[in-house]
Order: structure tokens, then sequence, then C-alpha cells
């Protein structure tokens, strides 16, 4: 039931027209900022049907509300009690608010090429650095080279305009390279989890190959009205077993308002 109700609520996101608030072309993509009521999304590509980047509510901006963020939630399965994070790509930065909501301890670092996105994000979603958070415009290949942290959790949800620099669906060529996957690795604590964002397209099946060759053990879990899926990988070892994960669930479910919970989460899984 929960599932049907997220399908039907972005289908009406995408069918309403909304209001358009703002619009610009970065270096990188074709941005638009579309209000309906208090939710507000942030699209990418030439037409306001295009890839929903972002949803917040306004009112409650630390609950995820979209599908694809709430499943990238999923490393915390592994590493409830994780001290560090990156993310790469920073969007409107749903991610970010809910992390410094419901995390205040954790160090987290966001990596974003585009300093124009950085800039939509402070101003239309009130994302901003603070103790704890780095926002860095870098190249997420070239960051992960230089970087000398190491992370519990790294996040990878950097997309463009598809171009000559990405693949069909806009997915960087430098962050699925076997270079860069072994810098993921230098860059994971050993029990650490990285998350991959795939947009289902022509490329998929064949990125989703590159993740099982270059790392350790490969869970997939599916997005509420599909699009997409979330693929979590391990560099070193296997995943904690059922019971520690089932146990990490209800953990991180006890006493937070977030807009899903992890044991959705687990069902989520393929």
């Amino acid at each position: 039931m929960r599932r049907l109700l997220w399908v039907v609520l972005f289908g009406l996101l995408v069918a309403c027209a909304g209001v358009t608030v703002h619009e610009e072309k970065s270096q990188y993509s074709h941005v638009r900022i579309v209000d309906r009521g208090s939710l507000r999304s942030l699209y990418f590509g030439e037409k306001q049907t295009g890839i929903v980047q972002t949803v917040i509510d306004r009112e409650r901006p630390h609950r995820l509300l979209h599908g694809y963020a709430q499943t990238m939630m999923a490393g915390l399965l592994y590493r409830p009690e994780a001290e560090s994070m990156l993310l790469i790509g920073l969007g409107g930065g749903a991610i970010v608010r809910y992390l410094n909501h419901g995390f205040p301890k954790l160090r987290l670092d966001v990596v974003e090429i585009d300093p124009a996105i950085v800039r939509v994000a402070r101003d239309w979603f009130g994302v901003a650095e603070g103790p704890r958070t780095r926002i860095i415009v870098a190249d997420g290949h070239e960051y992960l080279r230089r970087a000398s942290e190491r992370y519990d959790v790294i996040l990878l949800d950097a997309y463009l305009d598809p171009g000559p620099l990405t693949d069909a669906t806009g997915y960087p060529l430098t962050l699925k390279s076997s270079a860069f996957y072994r810098a993921i690795h230098e860059r994971l604590r050993p029990e650490g989890v990285v998350l991959f964002n795939l947009i289902d397209g022509k490329d998929g099946e064949a990125y989703l190959a590159s993740i099982r060759s270059a790392f350790s053990a490969v869970q997939v879990y599916a997005v509420p009205g599909g699009g997409n899926q979330i693929v979590a990988a391990k560099a070193l070892g296997a995943f904690p077993n059922e019971a520690a994960v089932r146990a990490n669930a209800e953990r991180l479910d006890a006493g937070r308002d977030q807009g899903f919970t992890y044991g959705e989460l687990l069902a989520r899984r393929g």
C-alpha cells in the first residue's frame, strides 16, 4: 500500500503544472525549481517532466520524501553508527538536510561539481555548511583521487545532462571507471559501504555488472515507482548478517520523524 501511495504521489507531482519559481542553465545542467503548495522540487533537464532530483516539504525539510533518497539511506543499515560520510552530488540537498537533522554528530563531506547547484541548494533549499558539514566544489573523481579522509559510507548521486562526458543517462564516465572504483576502495574504512544511484536505461545493466566485478559484495534495492535502483557495495568482506541488519533498522527507526522507515528499506532489497 505504501508503495502504491508513493507511485500516486509522484505521478501527481509530474502531472500537476505547479509554479516554476526559478530556472537557469549552468555549465553542466538545465535546472528548474517548481513549487506545489509546500512541496518544492528540483528538476534536471530541458523539460519540467524530466528527472526529479529533489523533493522537499518546506514545512518539514528534514523528512525524506523522494523514494530514491530514502533508499540511499540503506547504507546506514550496515553502518548505523557511522562517524563519517561522503556524498558525491548535492542536488537540492534533501539528503544533507535529513542527515544534519537526524545525525548531528556525523561528519559529512559533500562534493558537487557545479557551483550553480551549490548556490541553488543554498538559496532555494536551505542547505548550508555547518560545524560538521563541508560542501566542496570539485569533480568527484578528482576529489577522491587526492583526498586523505576515510569514510564509513560513500553515497554516489552525481548526474548531469547527458553529453560527451556522460553515459546515456547522464552519469559521468569518470565516476564509473576502474580507477574510480579503486579510489573508493582506498577511501572506505574496512567495514565501509558505498551506494550507487543507478537510473534505468540502456547503460544500466553494464554499469551494475561493473560494480559487481569491482566489489566483494553487492545488494540491490528497488526504488518505489521505478525508474532507478540503489546498489550497495562492500569493498571488503560481506554485509552484516540478517539479524544484525534488522536490529539496526529497529534502532534507526526508534523515535525518528523521517518520512520513511528503515524497516521499509529492507523490503526493497532484491
